[in-house]
């Protein structure tokens, strides 16, 4: 083959023809990805860009030693030291619990391929960062440990006092933490806490199944939705799920077709009160405007997978409004059946109507006999 241009392209041909069966050929570490940087094209069309961004608490390589996060540091310490002490009958617990994560290290390590920095490559970078997962791992623990006690309300070994742990901080910090452990930037591998929870208890975690925001269905008229709390932090679920659902190939679309479908039914205060008054929102936002904003917010410019299961739905919903007797039956049930004194005018009205409907009867037939 002929090319044109001197040694130099003919080095870079070269090199691109041997580079074409590897490029064919994606990476182990490639594959086992599934914590990602959110790009700037994602966050620079967010208006809201503080959702991706940690306030109190850093998870994971990418935000680790950001001074703005430093102070929570001392409280992962203190998390571990007491997770450690409450086995007090297993000395070497935290040499058992880094033996189960050094087994899984490349693993780990790959999650965050191939955005993990030199900081935590080479053998000196894989202790500091078999420490990270350790101690991070740990205090995630101890943050649900001390939640369910909450919830329970029942007392934990921390002090009465504690910022985080106890039940004043459970109430009034863990909030925000919780918030920061839904940032597709600030996590650990799921993998990671199943290795600890086995080590910690000696048997594997058990598993749970949550109700799916896709059991959605349109049937008779009726719309069921499944119920959904809104608070501080559903903005940032939806946004970094969604930026999730981007990002990783075979993720899926179900919560970015959620909230497509939620957008457009909720447009409006009213709205809200309606989903709220049929135990579809939980609304602990502060009011029906700010629930109203934050589906609007997370909606904008998201597009809906034609495939998406909720796409029929929707489709089904239209083609019901669209026929004229459903319209007819809506305007009635909206104009004289919205409050209790609508519906007694409505019955007084029909009551008047029928009263001279009668009246007019006996009068021809009165009329017709004489």
């Amino acid at each position: 083959m002929a090319v044109a241009g001197g040694s130099g392209t003919r080095a870079w041909v070269e090199q691109v023809e041997k580079s074409l069966d590897k490029a064919s050929v994606p990476s182990v570490a490639a594959s086992r990805r599934s914590i990602y940087r959110v790009p700037a094209c994602i966050k620079d069309g967010d208006p809201n860009r503080k959702v991706y961004k940690p306030r109190v608490v850093s998870l994971g390589p990418f935000h680790h030693g950001d001074p703005e996060l430093a102070p929570m540091e001392e409280h992962k310490q203190r998390a571990l030291r007491h997770l450690l002490r409450r086995a007090n009958q297993r000395p070497r617990l935290l040499p058992e619990l880094v033996a189960s994560v050094e087994v899984v290290a490349e693993e780990l390590e790959s999650a965050y391929y191939p955005d993990l920095g030199d900081w935590w490559r080479g053998e000196e970078g894989r202790e500091r960062f078999l420490e990270m997962m350790v101690v991070d791992g740990c205090f995630l623990l101890e943050v649900m440990r001390a939640a369910g006690l909450h919830e329970r309300n029942t007392g934990g070994d921390y002090a009465p006092d504690d910022p985080v742990f106890s039940h004043h901080g459970v109430l009034y910090m863990v909030p925000y933490i919780r918030r920061d452990m839904l940032m597709l930037e600030n996590q650990v591998p799921l993998l990671l806490l199943q290795k600890l929870v086995a080590v910690e208890t000696a048997k594997p975690p058990k598993t749970h199944s949550k109700a799916n925001l896709h059991d959605v269905r349109f049937r008779h008229g009726v719309l069921s939705i499944p119920s959904l709390t809104v608070d501080d932090s559903t903005e940032y679920m939806f946004a970094n799920t969604m930026a999730f659902e981007r990002l990783h190939v075979g993720a899926g679309n179900d919560v970015t077709a959620y909230v497509f479908f939620m957008g457009g039914i909720v447009k409006s205060a009213k709205d809200v009160a309606v989903l709220s008054s049929s135990g579809i929102i939980q609304n602990a936002a502060g009011s029906d405007e700010a629930a109203a904003k934050m589906f609007a917010i997370v909606s904008k410019d998201v597009v809906l997978e034609p495939e998406s299961a909720l796409e029929a739905v929707q489709r089904e919903v239209n083609a019901y409004c669209d026929k004229p007797w459903n319209k007819w039956r809506a305007n009635v049930i909206h104009n004289y059946f919205r409050s209790p004194t609508s519906v007694l005018n409505f019955l007084a009205a029909v009551v008047a109507l029928v009263v001279i409907v009668v009246q007019t009867a006996y009068t021809i037939i009165a009329f017709y006999y004489n």
